[in-house]
């Protein structure tokens, strides 16, 4: 029973949608460099580690909402611009 459990839950544990966080990537990459910041001046204003910024905009890793919130920060917009692409 309990591998059926695992083998179910696995299946919707895992929602990932690769095309959206690309998209999110080549968008965040645009506002930063719409205000002429560097991957570190980014990090440095959202207090989020420098190497993260990198693979966001890679679509390496996708960022929770927390960290949305410190990227709009940083980039000096509202959290709803960084979904509007």
């Amino acid at each position: 029973m309990a591998l059926i459990y695992f083998v179910y839950f696995s299946e919707f544990a895992t929602v990932k949608n690769q095309s959206f966080i690309d998209a999110f990537g080549k968008h965040l990459r645009k506002l930063r460099e719409e205000r002429n910041l560097s991957q570190e001046e980014l990090a440095n204003r959202s207090g989020i580690a420098f190497s993260q910024i990198g693979r966001f905009e890679r679509g390496v890793r996708s960022p929770t909402l927390s960290t949305l919130k410190a990227l709009s920060k940083g980039l000096g917009v509202e959290p709803k611009e960084l979904l509007d692409f």
